[in-house]
């Protein structure tokens, strides 16, 4: 679970419903052809009848497309999915060829449903459900087309077809990426939050809108029609992923059907995951690339980081050959959530934070910065390790790995991206090592820079007057910052108590209160490069 992993914008539930009449903007935008090639001849759109035309060094499926049937039904159709399990499931299967193109492929062609945006399921569809993976390292590209989407629908548009899949007894898998947002889970509770928008929406409406609402309604559907129960694994970036979802789906079944209800929590295997490939959003630059480098039109391509990783908590049934892909099955998740979200996603949230102030854009850039390698790498060793769990993890490997993927300059990763929703992302990712940084008596200050950075990137302009970063709670904190007058303690002390960010451990421990405040005047003061370099030499701010 970069993710980091980035999804298409459209498949996050938190974000407004698309026009679609304007979308035809989007597709002129998508199919403008790459500099030189003769706009009054448009390029051939990739499909399946084209795949035997594409260049030698374009990787194509190793089994024929049309044979492929379906098996796995996934619900959100982003750019993390077609990055990772997609393709996972491409080379899984190619595994189980043992490299006889002339045998039928395994049948796991994906159903994959776009829950916010029409836009990506409508430019698959007109592309036979191709599209390419753009793996971008430091010094080349590697192209390489994935067929095992077999269809895409827009779960608003196309109900019957999502039911279809969901009674087929052919589906054995069912995946999601739809953003922690998408579960509409109080984090404090881990239960249903039923006064979610999205809920409300559901129980007033015939047809679910909610991720969850549409599992359970598919899961209902199974369970009429008497076929096995599909296993239901969540990609996405949360600690016991699995657990959550499950908890969800028996907390909204429940509110319709206590026996369904019932049913999902005996009779679903929810398996935890943890996911890892830095994809971002794809952009007109990866069109025109594509582009280039089939010599074909494709409006749905996706650049991934060359590393990717997928552990899976072991399960009973059938399922694709993913570790022969890469995936790892293991009895127990947690110390690779833990080491992620606390390496990874709270190093990325650091560098994103203190990147920003620096006036850098992306999470490369901000690395080859001063001070940037030595901060972070001081971060994960000295502060985030030590919070761990007992594992035979190398730890310090790890964090060097880590650094050596955000340092390539093929992949542009943008901060604000990154950065944004900070509110929701720091309780598990800075914060919870802070506490227990405190009840082990151990310092923190790269945490607490990064926390100060934070607090001043949601309340400040960009140059071009924009806010820094989109926070849940930035008006919350830029009121009381100008409420304040700027004074810091000040700041620090109404933003501890008032912001349900922090919770009362924090917000009752005055040496947190005062280092805080400390290190937002020395990133004030000195500049986030000169607050690094003072908090690894140890000098107090």
């Amino acid at each position: 679970m970069s993710t980091i992993w980035s999804g298409d914008l459209g498949d996050d539930p938190s974000a407004p419903p698309i026009d679609v009449d304007a979308l035809d903007a989007v597709d002129a935008l998508a199919a403008r052809p790459a500099r030189g090639v003769d706009e009054a001849d448009p390029p051939v759109r990739l499909g399946r009848a084209a795949l035997a035309a594409l260049p030698r060094d374009v990787k194509v499926p190793l089994y024929d497309v049309d044979a492929l049937r379906t098996g796995i039904l996934h619900l959100g159709c982003g750019a993390f999915h077609r990055a990772h399990q997609a393709l996972l499931t491409q080379r899984a299967i190619e595994a189980e060829m043992s490299g006889d193109r002339t045998a039928t492929p395994a049948p796991w062609g994906i159903v994959a449903a776009s829950l916010r945006s029409p836009t990506v399921a409508r430019a698959l569809q007109r592309q036979d459900g191709l599209y390419t993976v753009l793996e971008r390292g430091p010094e080349r590209t590697r192209a390489e087309v994935v067929g095992t989407i077999r269809r895409t629908i827009f779960a608003p548009q196309a109900a019957p077809v999502l039911d279809q899949a969901f009674t087929s007894h052919e589906v054995r898998i069912v995946t999601l990426t739809v953003t922690s947002a998408g579960y509409c889970v109080d984090p404090s509770s881990g239960r249903l939050e039923a006064g979610c928008s999205e809920i409300q929406h559901d129980l007033r409406a015939d047809v679910p809108r909610s991720a969850i609402g549409l599992l359970a309604k598919g899961l209902g559907q199974r369970r009429v029609s008497g076929g096995p129960p599909p296993v239901v694994l969540s990609c996405d970036n949360m600690l016991a992923n699995g657990r959550v979802l499950q908890q969800a789906c028996v907390d909204y079944a429940s509110l319709h059907d206590d026996g369904l209800a019932a049913w999902i929590d005996s009779e679903v295997q929810f398996p935890a995951t943890m996911v890892d490939r830095i994809v971002p959003t794809s952009t007109d630059a990866d069109r025109q690339f594509a582009l280039r480098t089939l010599g074909l039109k494709d409006d749905a391509p996706v650049s991934a980081e060359p590393f990717s990783q997928w552990v899976i908590e072991r399960f009973d049934g059938p399922r694709p050959r993913w570790d022969a892909a890469g995936a790892e099955y293991v009895g127990d998740v947690a110390p690779w959530e833990a080491s992620k979200l606390r390496l990874l996603n709270g190093g990325h949230l650091a560098v994103a934070y203190l990147g920003l102030l620096a006036r850098v854009s992306t999470v490369h850039e901000a690395l080859g910065e001063d001070g940037f390698h030595d901060f972070a790498l001081r971060f994960m060793i000295a502060e985030q390790k030590p919070t761990l769990p007992a594992s035979d993890h190398d730890i310090d490997a790890y964090a060097h790995q880590l650094l050596d993927r955000w340092c390539n300059h093929g992949i542009v990763h943008q901060l604000q991206r990154v950065g944004r929703d900070g509110s929701g992302k720091l309780p598990t990712r800075l914060l919870a090592s802070l506490k227990d940084n405190l009840v082990a008596g151990r310092p923190a200050p790269c945490t607490l820079l990064a926390v100060a950075a934070w607090m001043l990137c949601a309340t400040e302009d960009d140059e071009n007057g924009d806010v820094m970063i989109e926070d849940e709670h930035g008006d919350l904190l830029r009121s009381m910052r100008v409420a304040a007058g700027d004074n810091a303690e000040r700041w620090v002390d109404a933003a501890l108590l008032s912001t349900p960010v922090f919770g009362p451990q924090l917000a009752g421990d005055a040496g947190v209160r005062a280092a805080l405040a400390r290190s937002i005047n020395a990133l004030q003061g000195l500049g986030p490069i000169g607050a690094m370099k003072a908090c690894l030499d140890g000098i107090d701010h």
